[in-house]
Formats: structure tokens, C-alpha cells, sequence
């Protein structure tokens, strides 16, 4: 979702969607040539960008209306689980280039059943070297709050930790993993009352949070594999910049 991209070279550091735009089409071309199979839902991005992406040869290319990610993260996974020869399901916002690096790594241990579904947890030198200060700060805060209740719950032994702040996850395609990150989540009308722009549950329908619990109250393998992940540094200049404000108080409501 990149409505404010444009061709050629970057004109300000302030320019998000330029600059993450330019690393979806970096991250695309780099997972076709590890031979990967690429499903992309773009949120009404500009012209261009929809041109350049319709350009791409052998990708599947979904454009949706409305610009949620959630509704076209479970478009997507529909497409991938009917794709041939796929066992291994990746989802990701794609400006994490760094994550392809260890593709092998993650889907291991779901190949050799060992788990169903990987989370990656960022190796945390690097997480503090090269993710913004104040966003690994709430990160590590907003993973210590989420892993407490997952042993307080019993749904995750004391001894282990998810990193569920961080985007990217592998699952198997096996329809039981699958139906995981394709539910839809709601609050019970009059039990929580939030404002939406604090706390909107179709946000966080797939990938992040909702289906990991999911998988753990269903027993289904759930397994944490350290990746020596490097947040893009343009992406974390621009964010130090003048989009500073509004990445911290997105972090705030996270």
C-alpha cells in the first residue's frame, strides 16, 4: 500500500511510500531468483506502482479495494495453499529483504515436522543496531507484556519466548494450520470497549497475534527459530525523520 509512489530516484528521506515501495520491488525481484513462488495483494497503491507491479512476470498479483492488510493477507494465503508443489507458507510486509536470508533456516523445521508453525525471533544485537531506538524499545516491552500472559494462560511453557512482534511467520500448508490465519476476530459487544484507532481486531486478524494463540489453544507445534534479521537503513532513516511522530504513536497503540 503505496499510494504515494513514484519512479526513479528517491527525492527526500521523507518520502515512505517511495522508500518502501522501492524495497517491496527489491524484496520481489530477490525471492523469484531463490526460486520462490511470490503472492502479492497490493492495497491501491498509486498508477505507477500498480503498472510496475503488473509488469512483474510470474508473480500472482492480487489488487484489493480497501486498503486493511488483513483481507488481502487471507486472500493471499487462499492463493499460496492451492499453488503447487508449496509445503511451507511465508508471510511477511515486504520491505523485510533481509528475512530471505534465512528462508532454509525457517522452514526446517516445519519440513521435518517438527513445528506447524515459526515464528522468527530477531537476534538481538542487530535488533538494537539497526531497528529505530524507540521501536525496538516498545517491541521488546510489547513481547515481555504478550509472553507473560501466553505462560500465564498456560499456553507457552516458562522457558520460552515468542518475538510476536515481529511480522514475518512461517506455517505449514495443511488445511488445520491454514484455517489458523484465515479466521476473522471481533470483540464481544459489550465486554471491551476501544477506540478503533488504538485497537482494531481485523488489524490484527492474521500473522501477528490472534492465530498464534489460536495454534497454541489447539496444540498444534508452534516453534521460535533466532534469524540475524537487519531492518532496511533507509526505511529506519526515514522513520528517525520527519515520519518519526507518527511511528511513535502507532508503537504507542500497538
Amino acid at each position: 500500500y503505496y499510494p504515494k509512489w513514484y519512479r526513479g530516484k528517491l527525492r527526500s528521506i521523507k518520502h515512505t511510500d517511495k522508500i518502501r515501495g522501492d524495497l517491496a520491488l527489491e524484496f520481489i525481484s530477490k525471492a523469484q531468483k531463490l526460486g520462490l513462488q511470490v503472492v502479492v495483494s497490493d492495497g491501491n497503491s498509486s498508477r505507477s506502482y500498480k503498472k510496475t507491479l503488473s509488469n512483474i512476470k510470474n508473480i500472482y498479483l492480487k489488487f484489493r479495494k480497501h486498503p486493511k492488510r488483513s483481507p488481502g493477507k487471507r486472500q493471499t494465503f487462499q492463493t499460496a495453499s492451492k499453488l503447487e508443489g508449496v509445503k511451507v507458507i511465508f508471510t511477511t510486509e515486504p520491505e523485510k529483504i533481509s528475512l530471505l536470508d534465512s528462508i532454509e533456516a525457517l522452514a526446517k523445521p516445519i519440513l521435518e515436522g517438527i513445528a506447524d508453525i515459526v515464528t522468527p525471533q530477531r537476534e538481538d544485537t542487530l535488533f538494537k543496531k539497526t531497528y529505530p531506538a524507540y521501536m525496538y524499545e516498545s517491541e521488546i516491552e510489547g513481547n515481555k507484556i504478550y509472553n507473560e500472559y501466553l505462560n500465564l494462560y498456560n499456553l507457552l511453557p516458562k522457558d520460552e519466548t515468542l518475538d510476536m512482534f515481529f511480522g514475518p511467520k512461517a506455517f505449514a500448508n495443511k488445511k488445520e494450520v491454514v484455517a489458523c490465519f484465515m479466521r476473522k476476530f471481533h470483540l464481544k459487544t459489550g465486554k471491551v470497549s476501544l477506540p478503533k484507532e488504538y485497537f482494531d481486531p481485523e488489524e490484527y486478524s492474521n500473522t501477528g497475534y490472534f492465530p498464534i494463540i489460536l495454534a497454541l489453544k489447539k496444540k498444534l507445534k508452534v516453534k521460535s527459530v533466532e534469524i540475524p534479521f537487519t531492518y532496511p537503513t533507509l526505511q529506519k532513516r526515514n522513520e528517525e525523520a520527519d515520519a518519526a511522530e507518527l511511528f511513535v504513536e502507532k508503537r504507542k497503540a500497538q
